[in-house]
């Protein structure tokens, strides 16, 4: 592990404003500061501003134009607010009007997902959006409006019958032009009233959607199937992380790790990723099935703030990550100066050494070279303290 460059600081990607039209959907939220329409923030004082709040107040859906600057809004060229559903078609003319030929997209962020669907097909709709990031690939509630990568669709018709009270079918039809043949596709939406409005409670693929892999062509039963395969593959490497000795969890980053006897002891972090900054950093300390101690920190600096530092000796590197709480300083350290390499964690009440976990089962190198694996943002770079480790 060369610690040293890991504590560096990474440095922001420059971004620039995205010189092409960006389509935004989503729920205005507003601030003291800053304010969003979907992931979209912008300050709540400014000319971006203005054009919002001038179509739009607190909590409103509004269909936005603009251009972006990775997930700031820069610019509006066109906004309007979205009328309340009030007859079964409603949702369904929204959602399609945003498709023209081979252009336009639809997508809503989580928060906002109750806006067009039923509470039950939200839910459903949340927990796959979590089982496909487990599962690295794409559900099939992402965009269930085509059910093709590629589209120029024509001749879209939208039909509605009442069956029942409060309740009723829409079936969408429509041509897509990129197939060499093109027949009429048809996709049916359960649609129900709602207090808030009509809101779509599932939907039904038409046959050519069939797959080995779901039973049913209804999407509420097809997230089922991937919430149930991502909580499978959740467990499966949770699983396989435990045996391997460490506490963090899947896609959680890995500062440190080792073993005595039959606790762990670890420090993990929010992701791995540099492009994505870190939002906290954590040590744990027991077993898989019960922490014995869990210790967090969210902001640099601060009371119980973690700090690093290393080392060069003449066999390698002696590098540590503390924090303190409650009184005590705990110091995770990897020693590669020794053969063979050292690790473990000190335990320290002012000047005095109270205990040392040497740990047996330690992880070579799990102290990472990467510098986008340690929250550089999180863990602040400090002087090498040898009475730390004495």
């Amino acid at each position: 592990m060369t610690i040293t460059a890991a504590l560096a600081a990474v440095p922001a990607l420059a971004q620039s404003p995205n010189p092409h039209p960006t389509t935004v959907v989503g729920v205005v939220r507003t601030g003291t500061s800053d304010s969003a329409i979907g992931k979209y923030s912008f300050a709540t004082r400014g000319p971006v501003a203005d054009k919002v709040f001038a179509a739009c107040k607190m909590d409103d859906l509004c269909d936005l134009t603009g251009r972006v600057s990775g997930e700031t809004l820069v610019g509006v060229a066109r906004i309007t607010r979205v009328q309340d559903f009030a007859g079964p078609k409603d949702p369904l003319q929204w959602v399609y009007s945003r498709f023209k030929g081979g252009e336009g997209d639809f997508w809503l962020e989580n928060d906002d997902l109750g806006r067009l669907f039923t509470p039950k097909l939200t839910d459903l709709l949340l927990r796959s959006r979590r089982a496909s990031e487990i599962l690295q690939s794409e559900s099939v509630g992402a965009s269930p409006w085509i059910g093709a990568q590629e589209w120029d669709i024509r001749g879209v018709k939208i039909e509605v019958d009442d069956v029942g009270p409060g309740r009723a079918l829409g079936i969408v039809t429509f041509r897509n032009f990129v197939e060499e043949k093109p027949k009429p596709r048809s996709t049916t939406f359960d649609l129900v009233r709602t207090p808030e409005g009509w809101r779509i409670d599932d939907v039904q693929f038409p046959r050519e959607s069939a797959s080995a892999r779901f039973k049913s062509l209804r999407m509420s039963e097809m997230l089922k199937v991937e919430i149930a395969e991502g909580d499978k593959e959740l467990r499966d490497k949770n699983a396989k992380a435990a045996a391997s000795g460490s506490l963090c969890g899947l896609g959680e980053g890995e500062v440190f790790t080792c073993s005595a006897g039959a606790k762990q002891y670890s420090i993990c972090t929010s992701g791995q990723k540099f492009e994505k900054p870190h939002s906290w950093i954590e040590y744990r300390s027991g077993t898989p099935a019960k922490l014995d101690l869990a210790h967090r920190s969210v902001k640099p600096g601060t009371g119980g703030s973690f700090y690093g530092s290393a080392t060069l000796l003449a066999k390698g590197e002696l590098s540590y990550v503390r924090f303190s709480r409650e009184g005590y300083d705990y110091v995770a350290f990897e020693d590669e100066s020794t053969r063979p390499q050292r690790s473990g964690v000190v335990v320290r009440k002012g000047d005095r050494k109270i205990a040392e976990i040497v740990c047996t089962g330690g992880k070579s190198g799990t102290m990472p070279t990467a510098a986008g694996e340690l929250p550089s943002n999180l863990v602040v770079s400090v002087p090498f303290d040898d009475d730390l480790l004495r």
